[in-house]
């Protein structure tokens, strides 16, 4: 059943021209805010990373987070269309780090992003202006739902592989000069991260791009897109994330994790509100210490 509703949403959605299918994805994000959608949860991480702001200031922050959700919910059904029809170029630019992108075109990169913005439209995007983009993806437990967001994702311009797949795969995108995209922003499980700081207080995240970068010699680069009310368009960010190989390979991977936790920092304090303040970012704690949610 579910399935076939994401099916003719999304067939209603792309349909409709952009303007009024931005009004359904505000409509979505008012009936979200209307049942309070993880307004608990939003203000438990905002109490953690701006402990100093007023209630109102949080309230806006939570109410332009839910709408960064509606508005990414319609586009991500609408992003075939951008991409086939190159209407993608309109709506989506690159401000900084295109010579980053042609220096590395060849011998490929691992570039890693947050849930900021709208991270969906930033890789096909990407790949519309010839950097091919392959996006890390887990699986849905739901096999047609997956199917049906993994062929969004192909008919947008992206490659998926999928978290479970062999390291070979990973190897290869990379050596065919493509970018293997990373979310590295969410909740790690304990055997699959290290503990580094994250508005100032320790959070578990992923070390895989990490291990990638250093293992085999690759660049990585930290990317983010915003969405402009005022133009209502994507722009995308991207820097490199330099680093030195000390000898200490769990070090090295240490230190290079905590380096782009600090880049996403940075950027959701510049747009705290297109943050997906809705995860529980902090939810594995170190050893002896409870749970925040």
């Amino acid at each position: 059943m579910i399935h076939g509703l994401l099916q003719l949403a999304s067939l209603r959605i792309k349909n409709l021209d952009r303007d009024k299918a931005l009004k359904k994805g505000e409509a979505i994000a008012s009936l979200l805010r209307l049942i309070k959608y993880r307004k608990d949860v939003v203000f438990k991480n905002l109490d953690i990373a701006f402990p100093e702001k007023s209630y109102p200031w949080k309230e806006e922050v939570y109410k332009s987070t839910i709408s960064n959700i509606g508005r990414n919910i319609v586009e991500f059904l609408r992003m075939p269309y951008y991409y086939q029809s190159k209407e993608i170029k309109r709506i989506f630019s690159i401000e900084e780090g295109k010579d980053l992108l042609d220096k590395y075109r060849e011998q490929g990169a691992v570039l890693v992003t947050a849930h900021l913005g709208n991270w969906e439209i930033a890789g096909s995007g990407l790949t519309a202006y010839s950097y091919p983009i392959t996006a890390l993806a887990y699986r849905q437990k739901n096999e047609k739902i997956n199917a049906v967001i993994e062929s969004i994702r192909k008919e947008s311009g992206m490659e998926i592989i999928y978290h479970d797949q062999n390291l070979k795969t990973f190897l290869k995108a990379l050596n065919q000069g493509r970018y293997i995209a990373f979310l590295v922003d969410q909740n790690a499980l304990r055997h699959r991260g290290v503990f580094v700081d994250f508005f100032g207080l320790k959070a578990s995240t992923v070390t895989f791009p990490a291990k990638l970068a250093v293992k085999y010699n690759k660049p990585i680069l930290f990317s983010y897109c915003i969405y402009s009310e005022n133009e209502k368009k994507y722009k995308a960010y991207i820097k490199e994330i330099h680093y030195k190989k000390s000898g200490n390979f769990e070090e090295d991977i240490k230190r290079l994790t905590q380096s782009y936790t600090k880049y996403i920092e940075e950027a959701v304090k510049r747009y705290p509100g297109q943050y997906l303040w809705t995860h529980k970012r902090w939810k594995t704690r170190p050893e002896g210490e409870k749970e925040f949610y």
